[in-house]
């Protein structure tokens, strides 16, 4: 062997000479370290373990004082309610003595149960007859009762009774009458051997104290294994208030007895700690160690997985945990009631199986971009199916939870993700939303339409003034020309222009509802049928008209030629609408409306109404197009072909009479009108037909008013051709003077209404005041229902509609004065 060699071996021997017992200093060190460290936590342990005892046991025995007590505490109420309290100088009653002694004939804990007066003195006792009277009115509890609120439970400290001088508790309540007098008290007597005996049942061990106590510390019953009592300072104490009453458990064990154990542990690990089987203690003290951290690390998950389970279960809104692929892992009571589905059923189907057939492809678009994008929280709102088949919508919040925040336990991937979504139900709300902005977009409607009748309605006015006097002097010039003679075409042709606009006045002014219209019982099955009648005449070919009506001879409240043009102008759009050919169906049937609804044109009530139906097999329309149809001037025909004021003219008119129209229809499909009119209960009148020959007069002076100058002139020549003697002024304020001077003079006043200086509401109150009997009549071209009432007020005979014709003067001042 060579001297380097052995040099080498040399120095390791002496390396591992001084090693052993470096070595074996340390384990040693290490030793008892290690079990000074683990003494110091057993002792720790030890008290805490003791800590948690005490407060288990003094929770149950709170909790059983309670019981005790509870049921005292019930008796007393009882007594106090059934028991009264006699005079004072009565004698006792002997049944509520009996009474007295059944109520605690089973109740152990209490060795007397006693009422009493105002006073304090003892009235009757469950005791047997023969007690010593006795007073507690000196009692501390006595005193408490009578100021404490009614129905207060107090508890006494412990004290000695005055009948044996044993040593007890008291439980007391006291009765006060309906005025809030007090009248007495009710007062148990509770055994002290009764707490004591079950304390000493439990048998906790040596070095244990049991107190119950009031709440501002007097004991009232104090338990002790240990005849000469536990020091106080070596206690180790637990305190539980007892539920609904003063007082409190209080255990408590002396350290000592608690540590004796330990102590006896401690001298065993010192004696091994010598030895190698220490280090074998160690190892097992080290792998107790990791068992134990290992079960505390289980009791917080736990912990945690209730906590997350309560508020899972119990959540307001619907939860629910998905794979990617959209099935579901778990979901919560109120998704499952949002859906109709349980829970079982719910696993047995796709996620996207619930989505509305619309929403799917939005729904999936979102969930891919939360999956490959950044994002890890996307939200929207979508339709869902309910399993009854309706629409749910629902305010879907949706998070990934990457797999290793949240791993399955049968995924059959190693790596997946899952979807936790929230869904708030909103249904409710988009309902209110859409309706809501279907009532705006009505409201809007109608206050287009009404600012558009307005203006309309002004219009008609002036025009029919214009028109009063081109159609009056054209009837004139057309009657004095030769027949023969050219100019006598020509002045037909300028009365149909003239007619013509009159007709689109009167349509103007249906429309704006200026008006006046005459609101009679009318038969709607003839005029229905008449219409149709008259539509077979012009039908185009491939068209056929198919007619049911079922609703006999119902009679609506209203206007016979309204009511055609309502008719009417339904059946024309319907057959515009089929160029090609197809069917028209007219039906007319009773319908009664349950509760307060909204239809196309608009709101309608509760009610009996008959429906007239009018159905097409055309080209149908699309839902952005029925929302304009009622639209004034809206139509779909070329220009030159319509006015786009026949639907207009329906809707006004059915929104006159208190009724609406609803419109089905759907591109392809055809249209359905249904209009909805309200019945009416009266009789309608048979149509009296005028003579041919008008009636004249016999001359009568007509006081005629009117700020336009043709149609005075005009007035004063039908008139004079009727038999009359007319009076014309152009200004209202002339023709007062004139009637204020003579009002002898004239036999009827006609006054227009809209004149500069007075109106003829106005004229008309002068004159009537004069002369109330005189008649007087009122024209006007804008009429309006409100107008119609003030002129019924203010005395008129009648209103007329500008233009005015003969017959029509003719009529009204016959119908007048020739009564």
């Amino acid at each position: 062997m060579k001297p380097t060699e052995f040099t080498k071996i040399k120095i390791a021997s002496n390396h591992w000479r001084w090693l052993v017992p470096v070595g074996a200093c340390v384990i040693v060190v290490c030793v008892c370290v290690a079990s000074a460290w683990d003494s110091w936590r057993a002792r720790n342990l030890a008290l805490a373990g003791n800590g948690r005892e005490l407060a288990s046991i003094a929770s149950a025995l709170a909790e059983q004082t309670a019981r005790s007590l509870q049921e005292i505490e019930l008796i007393l109420r009882r007594t106090s309610v059934t028991a009264t309290v006699p005079q004072r100088r009565q004698a006792p009653d002997k049944s509520i003595e009996g009474f007295l002694q059944r109520e605690v004939a089973d109740v152990p804990q209490i060795r007397e149960l006693s009422l009493f007066d105002a006073a304090g003195n003892r009235i009757a006792s469950s005791q047997p007859a023969g007690q010593p009277d006795i007073d507690i009115a000196p009692r501390a509890y006595f005193r408490e009762i009578q100021h404490a609120p009614p129905g207060a439970t107090v508890i006494s400290g412990p004290l000695r009774s005055l009948a044996d001088s044993q040593p007890t508790f008291a439980v007391a309540i006291g009765i006060w009458d309906a005025s809030g007098h007090f009248q007495g008290a009710v007062r148990a007597l509770v055994e002290d051997n009764y707490f004591e005996r079950f304390y000493r049942e439990i048998d906790l061990g040596r070095g244990t104290l049991i107190k119950l106590s009031l709440d501002d510390g007097t004991p009232v019953v104090a338990f002790s294994r240990e005849p000469d009592g536990v020091r106080a300072a070596d206690l180790q104490s637990a305190h539980r208030a007892v539920s609904g009453f003063p007082l409190g458990v209080t255990v408590s064990r002396d350290r000592q007895v608690v540590l004796a154990d330990w102590h006896d542990s401690f001298i065993n690990a010192i004696v091994r700690t010598g030895s190698i089987s220490l280090l074998v203690a160690v190892l097992a003290l080290a792998l107790t160690r990791q068992l134990r951290r290992q079960q505390t690390l289980a009791e917080r998950l736990h912990s945690s997985e209730q906590r997350w389970r309560a508020v899972f279960e119990n959540a307001p809104i619907g939860v629910v945990v998905l794979r990617t692929a959209g099935s579901f892992i778990a979901s919560n009571p109120a998704f499952q009631r949002m859906v109709g589905y349980s829970a079982f059923e719910l696993t047995t189907r796709n996620a996207i199986d619930l989505v509305y057939g619309e929403d799917a492809a939005e729904i999936k678009q979102q969930v891919a971009t939360l999956m490959h994008g950044n994002t890890v929280t996307t939200r929207f709102e979508r339709r869902f199916m309910h399993r009854d088949g309706s629409i749910i919508w629902a305010d879907v919040s949706v998070a990934r939870v990457s797999s290793a925040e949240y791993r399955l336990e049968h995924s059959s991937q190693e790596h997946e993700d899952v979807l936790v979504a929230t869904l708030e139900d909103v249904t409710q709300r988009r309902l209110s939303e859409i309706e809501r902005s279907r009532l705006e977009a009505q409201l809007m409607q109608a206050q287009k339409l009404e600012a558009l009748g307005t203006f309309a309605g002004g219009i008609a006015h002036d025009f029919n003034n214009i028109l009063g006097a081109i159609l009056g002097y054209g009837e004139r010039a057309l009657n004095a020309s030769n027949t023969q003679a050219p100019e006598h075409r020509y002045i037909e042709q300028v009365m149909n222009a003239g007619n013509r606009a009159r007709s689109l006045v009167e349509r103007i002014l249906t429309f704006s509802r200026s008006g006046m219209v005459a609101r009679l019982p009318v038969r709607l099955s003839p005029i229905v049928a008449e219409t149709i009648e008259l539509l077979e005449a012009r039908l185009p070919a491939g068209i056929a008209i198919a007619l049911k009506l079922q609703a006999g001879d119902v009679v609506v409240m209203g206007d016979t030629t309204h009511l055609h043009q309502v008719v009417m102008n339904l059946c024309s759009n319907a057959l515009l609408a089929m160029p090609h050919g197809g069917t028209l169906t007219v039906t007319l049937e009773h319908a009664y409306i349950e509760t307060a609804a909204s239809l196309t044109s608009g709101p309608i009530v509760a009610g009996d109404y008959v429906k007239l139906g009018v159905a097409d097999t055309g080209a149908g329309m699309s839902p952005d197009l029925i929302e304009r149809i009622f639209n004034p001037f809206f139509t779909t025909r070329k220009a030159g072909e319509g006015t786009g004021l026949g639907l207009s003219l329906v809707d006004s008119i059915v929104r006159e009479y208190g009724g609406a129209v609803s419109v089905t229809s759907a591109p392809g499909q055809g249209s359905r009108f249904d209009v909805y009119l309200p019945l009416s209960t009266e009789l309608a009148h048979d149509v009296v037909r005028e003579p041919a020959m008008l009636p004249h007069g016999d001359g009568q002076v007509v006081l005629v008013v009117d700020d336009e100058a043709a149609l005075v002139s005009l007035a004063e020549e039908l008139l004079a051709e009727l038999g009359y003697e007319p009076v014309g002024f152009q200004s209202s304020s002339a023709a007062w003077e004139a009637f204020a001077h003579h009002p002898e003079r004239f036999d009827a006043v006609m006054t227009d209404q809209t004149m500069p200086d007075m109106s003829g509401l106005q004229l008309a109150a002068h004159i009537l005041r004069i002369r109330p009997a005189i008649p007087v009549f009122l024209c006007s071209g804008y009429g309006t229902p409100e107008l119609e009432k003030q002129a019924i007020e203010a005395g008129v005979r009648m209103l007329l509609r500008k233009p005015l014709q003969q017959i029509d003067i003719a009529r009204a001042l016959n119908q007048v004065l020739a009564t």
